[in-house]
């Protein structure tokens, strides 16, 4: 009988530590997979502003962004919205600025660029590729205030 125990207790043991091994290789591979993100500056990037970012500016304020792609994309078009956020137009959504841009050879895991708003308001930007245009690669918000 003590024997028919011990054997349960073992059984119960190899199927916890799979259980933990499953886990663990599930929540580490998801690790990987890096996002694409915007940082914003009220300055131009570079190896001395790259850390120094915010994501509040004033009307007319140049808002610069880089927009960072852990993967290159194919056909090295990117097309970037901004809606203004509070408005009535589309679902709370106004589209007050879109472009599609052409990524340079040497811009293959990067874009940069500026713009300026002349309101006050909350914003949001959303950048596609032209690999996947109904598939969002990011979205980040920020703010014009007086």
């Amino acid at each position: 009988m003590f024997k028919i125990k011990l054997n349960n207790y073992r059984n119960k043991f190899q199927y916890l530590f799979l259980l933990l091994i499953a886990f663990v290789a599930i929540f580490t591979s998801g690790c990987d997979n890096e996002k694409a993100q915007v940082l914003y500056n009220t300055h131009p990037f570079d190896i001395n502003t790259i850390n120094s970012n915010t994501n509040v500016f004033r009307p007319n304020q140049r808002i610069y962004y880089l927009i960072t792609l852990p993967k290159p994309i194919q056909t090295k078009m990117l097309y970037i919205q901004i809606m203004k956020m509070g408005s009535n137009e589309r679902l709370g959504y106004d589209l007050v600025w879109a472009r599609r841009v052409k990524l340079k050879d040497e811009q293959v895991y990067y874009y940069t660029d500026y713009v300026a708003m002349s309101s006050a308001g909350s914003y949001v930007i959303k950048v596609y590729s032209q690999d996947e245009p109904t598939k969002l690669l990011t979205t980040s918000q920020f703010y014009v205030r007086n």
